[in-house]
């Protein structure tokens, strides 16, 4: 499916698990993040530096699994970001840079299922709009553009 190998992934998940996540949380999968969910419920990409286009380096730490028996899930991570206000309420996290700020996919009809960068250290009241950076239109594309990271 990618042309960079995720590793370290956890236990599969099923179509249900997708759709319970959906129907909790009142939004749809685009077909790309099911079919990921579906080979690849969290782990890490091989290779895991993007450059943006303005040339800022964003690196993907780990993907965050839809279930997950010990430990942090999209489950029970969501509701947090919810509660708090913290994020876009269109965007979905996926994934995650040390640190804590996010890598998420868009659930806008105006461009579903593309990924931003969203960095959550800003004062306490700033729009958290003026937080995100577009990085992809995909999925696909933007796992398939990221290069090897050396720290």
């Amino acid at each position: 499916m990618y042309s960079n190998k995720i590793l370290g992934t956890k236990d599969n998940i099923l179509e249900a698990d997708l759709q319970a996540l959906e129907k909790i949380f009142n939004f749809i999968f685009p077909s790309s993040f099911k079919n990921h969910y579906l080979l690849y419920n969290g782990g890490y990409p091989e290779k895991g530096l993007h450059v943006g286009n303005d040339y800022n380096e964003y690196v993907v730490d780990n993907f965050i699994p839809v279930k997950n028996e010990n430990g942090r899930s999209l489950f029970s991570f969501l509701p947090l970001l919810n509660d708090e206000k913290i994020k876009p309420s269109w965007l979905i996290p996926f994934a995650d840079e040390e640190g804590g700020n996010l890598f998420c996919f868009s659930i806008s009809e105006k461009d579903n299922g593309a990924i931003y960068y969203y960095n959550h250290e800003f004062e306490y009241g700033d729009n958290p709009e003026n937080h995100i950076v577009y990085l992809s239109q995909s999925l696909p594309n933007f796992i398939n553009k990221l290069v090897e990271y050396n720290e």
